[in-house]
């Protein structure tokens, strides 16, 4: 009997934290007709973290918690140039990502074959096959990477500099 009552206590116990959130309210989200009766319209908050409102949903917070990585927006014709300097970088390096010859040195020659500055090129490494570079070209960022092991991608796009004041290097932290 010491056991089934030792049993039949743990499973109250955990019965009772199961449902303290549920008493409490923490997580519920009210959506439908009875949210609006009550004055509070369902809302749809976009994935691509836009300047939708902080609502507690997931889309919500996800945007609350980067918003550190937020960049300026482009103008029109920086976009057009953002727009060509991706095009003009992706087929500048391809050569390289078809070799495999995916080295950080490798990169920055190229890059700076294409005609910019070593001032602004920075590379990296992402595990043992992926390259990266990024492009300070003044209000334009040209981020992308080279992937060893899939022969011949190249990956870039331009944004602008990041409004934390990191430039076009991703600023890293938040909250």
């Amino acid at each position: 009997m010491t056991s089934a009552r030792r049993t039949a206590r743990i499973l109250a116990a955990a019965a009772a934290l199961a449902i303290l959130p549920a008493l409490a309210g923490c997580g519920t989200e009210r959506a439908g007709a009875g949210a609006a009766a009550e004055g509070t319209p369902p809302r749809a908050a976009p994935l691509d973290g836009g300047d939708g409102p902080v609502d507690g949903s997931d889309a919500s917070k996800y945007r609350e918690n980067h918003a550190f990585q937020s960049t300026a927006e482009l103008s029109p014709a920086d976009r057009t140039r953002g727009d060509a300097e991706v095009e003009k970088v992706k087929a500048g390096l391809a050569g390289i990502a078809e070799g495999r010859k995916t080295t950080e040195p490798r990169i920055r020659a190229a890059l700076t074959g294409l005609g910019y500055s070593s001032g602004a090129i920075t590379t990296g490494t992402f595990g043992p096959h992926r390259t990266t570079f990024l492009l300070d070209l003044g209000t334009i960022c040209v981020e992308g990477a080279l992937d060893g092991m899939v022969n011949g991608l190249v990956t870039a796009e331009a944004h602008g500099r990041y409004l934390e004041g990191t430039g076009c290097v991703k600023p890293v932290g938040g909250h």
